[in-house]
């Protein structure tokens, strides 16, 4: 049964209120590295309605939002959460259309532009159904809290490709969790399809590599010259053996791990009279509940190991330079059970439970025991993507899907925050 006070507050979501704060937040643009306005805006809205503000600082002028609309002190916490900073600038050459440029706008139901689907969507989702409540005068026993963070977007700082527009990868979340924004359970606004990741795929990075000759290029074909690439075009044979052999033998909730060649860096294109020395390969390695990091890298070096003896060469190079444990929730915790319900009251059903694939900073607050779980709006396709992804037709998200996700945030937080604390 929803909450006693549901009616009243669900009566402060309208399409209309979350529509226009998504446009709102969409039209800021905050590529990673460049958050701050958004942080300042969320922080704005937060206060509007009484809510507690901070902006902690991760990086010089780069903060996160934080708000928190207090309870009675004596119930159960919950935090709504998610990234601030965008998969892209809205300046790449090589994207073209409406949802990948930060300027919002509606259509037939949908909302378009870059952040809408990952995941401005989710953040305003959660905040409308935060003033709500507010709005309302509900009080609760346990205390809501928002955090905006910063730098959660898949990427890292490596070799020449430094500063804060590479800084992500969770950044902002672990700064939330070791600095006090805490509670006793967290939601995560990701893109999920409208269905509760209650697992979520872990990633490592890393980078091969294998050494050549320095050599005049006129000279290539002198015995005992060791042309980089062409070393690594043979390694590389080996490695896609053994991620077929990797992807079949890991699976989790029926899906399997995939191993994607990511990058390859190797001599130099102003310098073709030279011989590569040098050549790097760069692996994105997926990883499900199970799975260890150290696992992941033995499980490589044997297939190095093996390429060095038969090549009678020196064993490449492993470094690893991101390493993303999985994350995995029990089904039987009360924000899984509290979510089922709400999800089924809002909208009927409560689809069977995923694992997720792309990286989430649900990892990080579940790691510092705040179980932590993703369900969102984002990621249905519109019917002319026709069978293109997200990351190639442009972000967008239905309306009606947001509606229905600030309700059920709204029901999740009222049942949660109502609860007393042991």
């Amino acid at each position: 049964m929803p909450h006693p006070d549901f009616a009243k507050a669900v009566a402060h979501i309208t399409p209309e209120r979350i529509r226009d704060l998504l446009i709102a937040l969409v039209d800021i643009p905050s590529p990673t590295g460049q958050e701050a306005a958004v942080a300042h805006f969320l922080v704005e809205r937060m206060a509007a309605i009484g809510m507690e503000t901070d902006l902690p600082q991760v990086d010089p002028g780069r903060p996160n939002a934080v708000g928190h609309l207090r309870g009675a002190g004596d119930g159960l916490n919950l935090l709504f959460t998610g990234h601030m900073d965008t998969s892209y600038s809205g300046d790449e050459a090589h994207l073209s259309g409406e949802g990948f440029r930060p300027k919002g706008v509606f259509r037939d139901g949908w909302i378009w532009g870059l952040g809408a689907n990952n995941m401005k969507s989710g953040l305003a989702c959660a905040l409308v159904a935060i003033e709500a409540i507010a709005t309302s005068g509900i009080k609760l026993a346990g205390d809501i809290s928002f955090g905006g963070v910063v730098g959660e977007i898949e990427k890292t700082a490596i070799e020449e490709f430094q500063g804060i527009e590479y800084s992500g990868y969770g950044i902002g979340t672990r700064h939330l969790a070791t600095h006090g924004v805490t509670a006793d359970f967290a939601l995560l606004a990701e893109p999920t399809g409208m269905r509760i990741a209650s697992a979520n795929m872990g990633v490592v990075w890393v980078r091969i590599t294998v050494e050549g000759t320095v050599a005049h290029s006129a000279m290539a074909n002198r015995p005992g010259i060791v042309n980089s690439i062409a070393a690594m075009h043979e390694l590389q044979a080996d490695i896609a053996t053994w991620a077929k052999e990797y992807a079949a033998s890991n699976v989790y909730m029926g899906e399997h791990p995939n191993v994607t060649v990511a990058a390859i860096r190797g001599g130099d294109p102003w310098r073709l009279s030279r011989n590569p020395h040098s050549c790097s390969l760069y692996l994105d390695i997926r990883t499900v509940p199970g799975q260890t990091i150290e696992g992941v890298k033995r499980s490589l070096r044997r297939v190095l190991q093996r390429f060095a003896g038969r090549t009678n060469t020196a064993e490449p190079k492993l470094h690893v330079y991101v390493s993303d444990p999985p994350n995995l929730v029990d089904e039987k915790l009360p924000i899984i059970e509290a979510l089922g319900a709400a999800q089924g009251e809002v909208t009927g059903e409560r689809p069977k439970s995923i694992i997720r694939r792309p990286g989430a900073d649900a990892v990080h607050l579940t790691a510092y025991g705040i179980p932590c779980v993703p369900f969102g709006p984002g990621g249905r396709l519109h019917p002319d993507t026709r069978g293109a992804s997200m990351h190639a037709f442009g972000e967008h998200v239905l309306l009606a899907d947001c509606v229905a996700a600030a309700k059920i945030y709204l029901a999740v937080a009222l049942d949660i925050c109502s609860r007393k604390a042991a």
